[in-house]
């Protein structure tokens, strides 16, 4: 869908009095869904307009009298996607989309009747395309970009998500500890829940780079300020003014005063970089069939996934991305740091 047919579609459904309530109740959880569901409605919108003359709202109805078959007209709807290109595995998040708008909207969907009747298309998965140290290190090496270098390094060191790393704000890291700590914010976690992860000591020291770069060497004076017991009173007041003062502020956020920049903007402008990126170094190589590059910041998290479990353990691992976990395996926040330092920092080190 190109952009400017994409965003007329997408005003045209808003103003939909069904659609609008649909999308507002599943605003109530979380806008990000709110948002991604408005992409298959839109396509959906556009399917009938051409073959039915009717709109997401109008169709509600006639699927009700029963003079259209639901069955039929998803099947149809998935022959009209399949020729913009898109592939399998977004197809089958499209339907989903519809389905569960159509049912908010009472019209009831036989799981069996639908298998036998509409047919979407496989995914033929393969392997994910694996990097190691040396990959890394070849990217960083051809990288001078001092963002996108601390970006890389934290991803590499972490295993966040890159949206997660996105909203990271002056208050969510804490360079007094070491290893350094981040905190990822619920609101911008995929599973919804908080929690803090570590990131080593060759990636605090290029993030510290940046925000001298950023701010000046008077934010080292700042973000020392907790642990420097030499500081005059005078200095520790203003040291925590200005800290309170950029607490908010997005970590890679590079015009200050700008409070229109949120994570997801962020994210966009990072990962134009990275692609460059990728082609600079050779890495651009396109999965078979798909726009999705091979490497893609979320190799950096396989990657971290990798050694942590081969190092650490698979209950270390998976606590530390975030994933479900045994509820028996509990540890004090200070052990856990202590055990990513000792046994997988050196693995996720890159340059020293």
């Amino acid at each position: 869908m190109r952009i400017h047919q994409a965003s007329d579609l997408h005003r045209q459904i808003e103003k939909l009095p069904r659609v609008q309530r649909f999308l507002s109740s599943l605003k109530r959880n979380s806008i990000n869904t709110s948002n991604g569901y408005k992409t298959p409605i839109a396509y959906f919108h556009e399917f009938l307009l051409s073959n039915y003359n009717q709109t997401a709202d109008s169709i509600l109805q006639m699927l009700v009298n029963k003079e259209v078959d639901v069955y039929s007209l998803l099947d149809e709807f998935i022959g009209f996607i399949q020729t913009k290109q898109i592939n399998p595995s977004s197809i089958i998040q499209y339907i989903t989309g519809i389905r569960s708008y159509l049912s908010y909207n009472d019209i009831d969907i036989v799981p069996a009747k639908f298998k036998r009747r509409v047919r979407i298309p496989k995914i033929y998965s393969e392997e994910e395309e694996p990097i190691d140290a040396n990959d890394i290190r070849h990217l960083i090496l051809n990288l001078h970009n001092r963002r996108l270098k601390a970006f890389i390094l934290i991803l590499a060191s972490s295993g966040l998500r890159a949206s997660e790393a996105c909203a990271i704000r002056f208050c969510d890291v804490d360079f007094t500890t070491r290893p350094t700590r981040i905190h990822v914010r619920k609101e911008y976690a995929k599973t919804r829940v908080s929690r803090d992860v570590w990131i080593s000591d060759e990636a605090t020291k290029y993030l510290r780079d940046w925000l001298v770069f950023k701010y000046g060497d008077d934010i080292l004076k700042i973000l020392d300020s907790d642990s420097d017991s030499n500081n005059s009173n005078n200095d520790a007041n203003r040291n925590k003014s200005a800290r309170n003062r950029l607490s908010q502020t997005l970590i890679f956020q590079v015009q200050l005063n700008n409070d229109h920049v949120t994570p997801k903007s962020l994210y966009l402008k990072i990962l134009i970089q990275f692609q460059k990126l990728l082609e600079i170094a050779g890495f651009d190589e396109k999965k078979e069939g798909m726009a999705r590059r091979k490497i893609t910041f979320h190799s950096f998290r396989r990657f971290v996934k990798t050694i942590l479990s081969d190092n650490i353990g698979k209950e270390y691992s998976e606590w530390y991305l975030g994933h479900a976990k045994s509820g028996y395996y509990v540890n004090k926040p200070e052990v856990r740091a202590a055990t990513y330092a000792e046994k997988a920092m050196k693995y996720l080190t890159f340059l020293d």
